[in-house]
């Protein structure tokens, strides 16, 4: 990287932001980081069904069901289209379904 494109302001980029998310939340399993990521007034525009409100939602969802149900998955940043604060990563993934996950049974489960 060359110095040009180093960011020296003590506020990460959203960029930045994003890429830590998704190697210690996502890639680590580390929720407890979510606090250290996410404003307190984190408002996720997207939730799953059934995903709790702020941070302690998120961590909840990924902790008890995204986690279990996909162990082995890893977060992989393919490309990103960035416009100020807000950030779209473009992060495809397969992962193996490890436990029960958005009313669907792991393939061992299911009966022919």
């Amino acid at each position: 990287m060359s110095d040009s494109t180093l960011n020296t302001d003590p506020v990460p980029s959203p960029t930045e932001v994003m890429a830590r998310f998704g190697q210690e939340v996502l890639n680590d399993k580390n929720v407890d980081a979510i606090d250290e990521i996410a404003a307190e007034d984190f408002v996720d525009l997207d939730p799953v069904p059934g995903q709790g409100s702020g941070r302690e939602g998120l961590k909840e969802f990924l902790a008890t069901v995204a986690f279990p149900a996909f162990p082995d998955q890893q977060w992989v940043t393919e490309e990103q289209i960035t416009s100020g604060e807000k950030v779209c990563p473009a992060s495809p993934g397969t992962a193996p379904t490890k436990a029960p996950s958005w009313g669907s049974r792991p393939p061992a489960d299911r009966s022919p």
